[in-house]
Order: structure tokens, then C-alpha cells, then sequence
């Protein structure tokens, strides 16, 4: 999936926060509205929803690049994920992404079967991403679910106490083009947030960070691309020679309960982007009961049959 930077990193990070919900969801539904700011300026919002029963999921992301932020780069871009509840795991049967950046569109697909493995994948990319973006091919044994977004309900449930041990929480999901995996740790004490005109969330919250490891689809660099990164690690190292902090600073949010203890969910974050330094603040959130109807939509009977039909194809 081709996003920026920032989408990227604002899906993990709402992912990982799922990690650190008390309690299992059922028949509700979420929807919670980010806004991202740089120096104080607004550069991007995204909306989320979430539905989820006691046996499926449906996540969906629309992000976009507002304000000084365009001069970097602009676009959008959706995601959606659909799939089903087994037990504490999360398994994605169809994810859709697609938007415009730099006034190229892409699009993407990918079909699970019943086990979370891919049985079949769509990518409909500009042919300058295509060369500008090679990699190498991820094993077929590692090509499986959760992608990033089925995280978030892959780890709801999991109590913060989870998260709070002497070693990070592991995770790895599957993007199409790559596998990561992830660590968590939250501080077992919360932390107070003061007051902010960006968001109408303050008080005790818990504070938590995370790290991310490349396991599968390495970037394959061509000459020019090769030079630009060993400029960068030069920089790097320079700047750690002279005593000075990494510019990239690992990505930290911070958590807080909802709903009478059902959810703890992000309500700010700080991630390192291409333009420096970018605070993410929730800005709005409302739950709701799922009534017959919505609740059914989810992994319905004609996505499953989609998934069976990849699935005896392959």
C-alpha cells in the first residue's frame, strides 16, 4: 500500500493502541476523527470506523494531506479491511486500499482465505512507483494476515498489563510488499496530559512507544537512491558523533479509558516524518450500538464467498 509517511505511521499507531483494551467488543461500533499538526499548523486529518462483532470486523481509514503539508507531498488516501473473529485473533478475508498522491492514483486488493493466508492480490500502481519502489519478494510462508489495520482487532482484549513487562509486546502483520514486526511498551503508571486547543481530551493517560523491524520485502535501491540513503546514515552518524539526538525519534502515544473502562484508545501521538516532528490529537469520538443490520455487514455471506472463490482458484 502506498501511503505516506504519515498515514503509515497513524495506522500503526492506532493498531497498537488496540493492544491495550479492556475488554472485548460486541455489536458497537467507533468512530474517532484524528487531526495531525506540524508547528502548530494543521497538515493532515484522517476518520476512522471500526464495527466489529463477537465473530466479525470491518475497519476503515480515509486520511488526507491539509494545509502547509501539501508543499511536501499531497493526496489521499482509504483503506478497508473486512474479516473475521477467532477467538483472540484477527483474520483479515479482504483489504482494499486506494487514493491519490502527487496527482497519481494507485489502488490495492488482497483476498485471504479462512486461515489468513493470501490467495490472491491486486495492485494497480503508476509505473514510476513500480520502478521507484522494487523490493524483494516476501516468502509465500509469510504471506498472511493480519495486515496493519486488522491489528487494531487482533490485540483488542488484551489487558495494558500486557504491554507493561520487562520485554515489548510482539506483533507482525503483512502489508502486501513487506512483513514487519512490531514491539510495544506502555509505562505501567499514567501520566497526566494537560490541556490542549487541539483536542477536548486531557488528564491521566498512559504513555507507551514502539519500535519496527523489517522481517520481509527490503527495498531494492538503485544507484541514486543507494547514495541519498548513505547521505542520510553519514548525516546520522555525525550528528550521534557530536552528541546530538537522532532527527527520526521513535514514534510515542499515549492512551486513555473509554466507556467506562471498554476501550483505551489513542488520544495523542508524536511520530518523525520527512517535514520533522508531527503531533497527531483526537479531535472526536462517538460509540454506538450496531444495530441488526450494520452489524451483520462485516465479513457478510458474499465477502466470505469471495474468500472461498480466491481460495479454490489458487
Amino acid at each position: 500500500m502506498h501511503l505516506s509517511k504519515l498515514s503509515a505511521a497513524f495506522i500503526v499507531l492506532t493498531a497498537v493502541s488496540g493492544a491495550l483494551a479492556s475488554g472485548a467488543l460486541a455489536a458497537e461500533q467507533l468512530d474517532a476523527q484524528y487531526k495531525f499538526y506540524w508547528k502548530g499548523l494543521l497538515v493532515s486529518s484522517a476518520e476512522t470506523q471500526l464495527k466489529v462483532t463477537d465473530k466479525t470486523y470491518d475497519f476503515a481509514l480515509d486520511f488526507r494531506i491539509r494545509g502547509v503539508a501539501k508543499l511536501f507531498a499531497n493526496g489521499r488516501s482509504a483503506a478497508r479491511v473486512s474479516g473475521r473473529l477467532d477467538g483472540d485473533h484477527a483474520m483479515p478475508l479482504l483489504y482494499e486500499a486506494d487514493g491519490r498522491w502527487d496527482g497519481e492514483d494507485y489502488a490495492q486488493t488482497m483476498t485471504f482465505d479462512n486461515d489468513g493466508a493470501l490467495v490472491d492480490q491486486k495492485l494497480d500502481w503508476p509505473e514510476k512507483w513500480l520502478e521507484e519502489f522494487k523490493r524483494e519478494p516476501v516468502p509465500d510462508e509469510m504471506k498472511r494476515g493480519p495486515d496493519p489495520a486488522s491489528l487494531l482487532v487482533k490485540l483488542i482484549g488484551m489487558p495494558v498489563e500486557t504491554t507493561t513487562g520487562d520485554e515489548p509486546l510482539r506483533m507482525r502483520s503483512f502489508d502486501g510488499d513487506t512483513v514487519f514486526e512490531y514491539g510495544i511498551t506502555c509505562q505501567p503508571e499514567p501520566v497526566v496530559l494537560e490541556k490542549s486547543g487541539h483536542s477536548p481530551y486531557s488528564g491521566e493517560a498512559y504513555e507507551c512507544g514502539f519500535d519496527g523491524k523489517l522481517l520481509a520485502g527490503k527495498r531494492i535501491l538503485n544507484e541514486k537512491q543507494q547514495k541519498k540513503a548513505d547521505k542520510r546514515r553519514r548525516k546520522e552518524e555525525k550528528r550521534r558523533a557530536k552528541g546530538k539526538k537522532d532527527e527520526d525519534i521513535p514514534p510515542k502515544l499515549w492512551v486513555q479509558s473509554f466507556e467506562n473502562g471498554a476501550y483505551l484508545l489513542p488520544v495523542r501521538a508524536e511520530v518523525s516524518t520527512d517535514m520533522g516532528r508531527v503531533k497527531m490529537y483526537l479531535s472526536q469520538l462517538d460509540v454506538s450500538d450496531l444495530d441488526s443490520a450494520s452489524a451483520a455487514s462485516p465479513a457478510s455471506p458474499a465477502l466470505l464467498a469471495v474468500s472461498k472463490n480466491a481460495e479454490s482458484s489458487r
